[in-house]
């Protein structure tokens, strides 16, 4: 009965936000509707967690991370009184058209700030097999349905080398159990793979316009005809457990002209056989090409958005997921708007870069509040939604309040027309 109440409180929110909102700032955020595709990047302050609807409702939900960093953390939205597996789950139900059923469940990398971290004080479940601590995506579950579960490692988790922690045991266990209640399918992403994430409610309709291209995971890298496995090139790479953020999933989403790049924390390198150091980020990026819109690598942190990466995807705008306050990198900033003068991306596109922080902690604002690459990071902090529509031709960029659950527009970028766009 709760449950029911629940979902039925979170259909008339919906209902309400639709009825009442216009695209302009300050009113809430009128939600999704058919034909058009949205992004949300969801902020927490706790981790990493993003929510995809597709043209035909099809529905993905990318991470969810729970955890306590030694680091300086941003401040967690709404607030610390619900973990952040339930506040994402709660926004799922606002925002989805098909309520708690969602089709597809992906796992980007083994990491607790997008998984869950079991250290966490959360409560267990009890007559289950197998049992499992309730955070992170695992908590999620509790109140979503997962009609696919997507990662890099299934089924035996042991490429490029075996892996298993108490995090990853505690994803697997409720991965389990929740194929047992649901029916749920398993299976690993694969590297190449043209719609292995493929549309659910009508397919045929979107056919011709929509596309998912898998780029990437655990080193492996499509080249366009194939891919290469970097970890295989060099023994060295798999003498010790590796650095989890080069086994990362990335993807290429394509709508109409309209095009999207997420890759979970991809950064780092590993060796060819000659023992050089081959940059797994670069590499995806040349396997991507160019986008609209760029989920950055690795929180945008220092050893992420690679120059060579970069140089291949020219994206317009750029989402920084965030929960750590040194996730705003000066440098790194630069280095994307860098791309106005070194490749005329204002000039083709008639914008200029964007490029979008889900948080910046007070003091950092203020510090470098006369910098031009601060003046050019957009002002405000939580959810960044992408809006695609017209059949991909155009899209908007909205800034919802994390504040409370009202989904208030801060501000809208755009319309935008898509780089594909015949008409650019």
């Amino acid at each position: 009965m709760k449950r029911i109440l629940s979902l039925t409180l979170a259909f008339s929110l919906a209902t309400m936000l639709s009825a009442r909102s216009t695209d302009e700032a300050g009113t809430p955020y009128r939600g999704w509707k058919k034909g058009e595709m949205d992004i949300h990047h969801i902020y927490t302050g706790r981790g990493e967690a993003n929510f995809y609807i597709f043209p035909d409702g099809t529905s993905m939900l990318i991470d969810t991370g729970d955890h306590l960093a030694s680091v300086p953390m941003t401040d967690p939205k709404p607030d610390l009184s619900r973990r952040a597996g339930e506040w994402v789950s709660r926004y799922i139900l606002r925002t989805n058209p098909y309520g708690n059923k969602v089709d597809y469940l992906m796992v980007s990398h083994f990491h607790d700030d997008h998984m869950g971290s079991v250290t966490l004080d959360a409560p267990t479940t009890e007559n289950r097999t197998p049992n499992y601590k309730l955070i992170g995506i695992a908590e999620v579950g509790e109140h979503i349905q997962f009609k696919h579960f997507i990662d890099r490692g299934y089924p035996d988790y042991s490429y490029p080398v075996p892996i298993s922690d108490a995090h990853i045991k505690n994803y697997r266990n409720f991965a389990e159990w929740h194929k047992q209640k649901y029916g749920a399918e398993q299976v690993p992403f694969e590297v190449g793979a043209l719609n292995q994430i493929a549309l659910q409610k009508r397919p045929k309709k979107y056919a011709s316009l929509f596309s998912i291209r898998n780029l990437a995971a655990n080193g492996e890298v499509w080249n366009g005809s194939g891919t290469t496995r970097y970890y295989d090139l060099n023994p060295k790479n798999t003498a010790g457990s590796g650095n989890e953020n080069t086994k990362s999933i990335a993807f290429r989403i394509q709508y109409g002209p309209f095009s999207y790049f997420a890759g979970g924390d991809l950064s780092g390198s590993v060796l060819n056989a000659e023992g050089s150091p081959v940059n797994i980020e670069e590499k995806t990026g040349e396997a991507c090409g160019e986008v609209d819109v760029c989920k950055c690598n690795h929180h945008a942190y220092k050893d992420a958005m690679h120059p060579g990466f970069l140089s291949h995807v020219h994206a317009q705008a750029y989402v920084i997921p965030v929960w750590d306050q040194f996730h705003t990198q000066e440098g790194i900033i630069k280095r994307m708007l860098q791309q106005e003068e070194t490749t005329g991306t204002t000039l083709r596109n008639a914008h200029p870069t964007l490029v979008l922080s889900q948080y910046i902690v007070a003091p950092a604002r203020q510090k470098f509040a006369a910098e031009e690459w601060m003046q050019k990071t957009c002002p405000h902090d939580g959810h960044i939604v992408i809006k695609v529509y017209d059949k991909g031709r155009k899209y908007k960029i909205y800034r919802l309040s994390a504040e409370n659950e009202d989904m208030i527009i801060q501000k809208v970028y755009g319309p935008f027309q898509s780089k594909g766009h015949p008409g650019l």
